[in-house]
């Protein structure tokens, strides 16, 4: 077991108490997340769930040990520093900087390196479905499979390039996709089937989290839609941020007259 350790923000947002489970209420601040792994020596927990966690960690000086991890599915986004990731057998060696996303999908070795330098990244740990469990409901992303190395330039051009949703990874634990609002708000919506991840990159909004859905429809099956909500908290995001939606919770984004862009990752698994 992974050790636990205390951690309070007085923005609010994040919330950890000794002895118990990390946990993020609706948004944890970029700039809270850098201060925190500023301090980090190794790791510790922002969120922890059954079927999914988040971990702050630091690897400074020296190669990180080569390992395997079977129970999980792992994507890592670079914070701060630079390196080299290897992947893999036969090996395959990439470099990597700030802003980058690296997929270590479970039974993948994989080493990180930061040369001599520092390397601060938040790990995304998503534990598989079970085998003979049915597909939960919901809206899912093309069929795509994420690269070993999704680079910021690639995620920066598509946010200029496109101004509709596009793929970026699908597998039955976990998918991911860009998200793109050019000058709109999205729905007042809700997801029985997942949980949804926001990895803020361009752009700002005002988020509305929470209450109840009004004048509700589900126009797809898990999919509750309406047009106004009751009893939202509101907070103002923007890049760096990671948004948290549980199931079943209204959300809102409305980026006013600007381009709201972030990589979404949705937690199937059970």
């Amino acid at each position: 077991m992974r050790p636990y350790c205390a951690v309070l923000l007085l923005a609010g947002v994040v919330a950890v108490s000794p002895g118990a489970g990390a946990e993020i209420h609706d948004v944890v601040k970029g700039a809270d997340i850098d201060s925190m792994l500023s301090r980090t020596r190794g790791e510790q927990p922002l969120h922890q769930m059954p079927n999914y966690a988040l971990w702050l960690k630091v690897q400074q000086g020296k190669p990180g040990p080569r390992e395997t991890h079977d129970d999980s599915d792992d994507v890592l986004v670079i914070r701060h520093g630079s390196g080299r990731v290897t992947l893999g057998e036969p090996q395959r060696v990439h470099e990597i900087g700030p802003g980058d996303m690296i997929n270590i999908p479970r039974h993948t070795p994989h080493q990180l390196d930061p040369g001599s330098g520092r390397l601060e990244y938040v790990v995304v740990r998503i534990f598989p479905t079970g085998e003979n469990v049915p597909p939960r409901p919901g809206i899912r992303p093309a069929a795509r499979k994420m690269p070993d190395v999704l680079k910021k330039s690639e995620i920066d051009a598509t946010f200029v390039k496109f101004t509709t949703n596009q793929p970026i990874h699908s597998a039955p634990n976990f998918t991911m996709n860009y998200v793109i609002y050019p000058a709109h708000a999205g729905p007042w919506e809700a997801h029985k089937g997942c949980v949804d991840i926001y990895f803020l990159q361009t752009g700002t909004a005002t988020a509305q989290l929470g209450g109840e859905i009004q004048n509700v429809k589900e126009e797809s099956p898990g999919e509750p839609r309406g047009d106004a909500v009751k009893g939202a908290r509101t907070h103002q995001i923007g890049p760096g941020d990671i948004v948290l939606i549980p199931r079943n919770t209204a959300h809102h984004m409305d980026p006013g007259p600007g381009k709201l862009g972030y990589v979404l990752m949705k937690v199937w698994a059970d």
